[in-house]
């Protein structure tokens, strides 16, 4: 009888487990093209299920983990998309829905905090709202866009470029040196960031021109591995230069990138501090 009450149970568990990932699934398909809010209303349902008495109490940490790096993912994402509606306002002149716009993100972005975004995220935020805040269909005057700099700079701890100067929308960084599958092919990056990476590949062994588009898979072997399962995912990337000195291909990401962001978030929680390119 002990036996048949096992074999049940262990059915119960495979059932919940299933469940759990099948929500999973969902809450990633919401998380790319979705509403957080509607994350958040999923997250909740998953977190219902996690308290399941016969759910395996370590399989539900692991989904609880998991479920707030996908709520963290689509408040970042929500976050760049209404910063750019904003940036476009104004540049129209439309004060009033860029200020509508940024009162948005401002919220979206707490919550990103809140779910565990780090500095890089952080600080990067700050700065497009400084930007944002700068923006209008007249220009600025030199002393308030020196005003802005100077209150950014105060408060602005976070990693900078080398020489105090970053022209590009994201700081690169050489070191970790990050894992890169690109359609069965693996090389290493010579530098990176949350918008893009350079990665080492021969351009005349890559079957891409620039323009195209293809599927990444992104990890760091520096950053250890959580129950199991390597920090990492994921990530669509388009080819902006080829680059025969330096036999590397240069790619972008259409948004800021949210697995970059995990990876990072994780190097920090390693200790592993990134190296800026020099």
């Amino acid at each position: 009888m002990p036996v048949k009450d096992a074999d049940q149970r262990r059915k119960l568990e495979d059932q919940l487990l299933r469940k759990a990932e099948e929500a999973v699934r969902t809450l990633r398909r919401e998380a790319e093209s979705g509403d957080p809010a509607r994350v958040d209303s999923l997250a909740e349902g998953l977190a219902g299920l996690l308290k399941t008495r016969e759910f395996p109490s370590l399989r539900a940490a692991e989904f609880r983990e998991l479920t707030r790096v996908i709520q963290r993912g689509a408040y970042q994402r929500s976050v760049d998309s209404l910063l750019v509606q904003a940036e476009r306002c104004g540049h129209r002149g439309d004060e009033k829905g860029r200020n509508a716009l940024l009162t948005q993100a401002k919220d979206h972005f707490a919550k990103a905090l809140r779910f565990g975004a780090d500095d890089e995220f952080r600080h990067g935020v700050e700065r497009r709202v400084q930007a944002t805040l700068m923006t209008s269909k007249d220009g600025v005057d030199d002393r308030t866009k020196q005003a802005a700099k100077r209150r950014l700079e105060q408060h602005d701890v976070g990693a900078k470029p080398p020489n105090g100067i970053e022209r590009r929308r994201a700081i690169r960084y050489m070191d970790p040196v990050l894992t890169v599958e690109a359609e069965g092919r693996r090389c290493t990056t010579i530098n990176w960031s949350t918008r893009g990476l350079l990665v080492d590949l021969p351009p005349e062994e890559f079957a891409h021109a620039v323009g195209g588009k293809l599927r990444l898979e992104l990890h760091c072997r520096e950053i250890p591995e959580t129950g199991g399962r390597r920090i990492g995912g994921r990530q669509i990337a388009h080819v902006v230069r080829l680059d025969p000195d330096r036999h590397a291909v240069a790619l972008s990401f259409p948004d800021i990138s949210t697995v970059m962001l995990d990876l990072m978030h994780a190097m920090k929680e390693a200790g592993i501090k990134p190296e800026p390119e020099r």
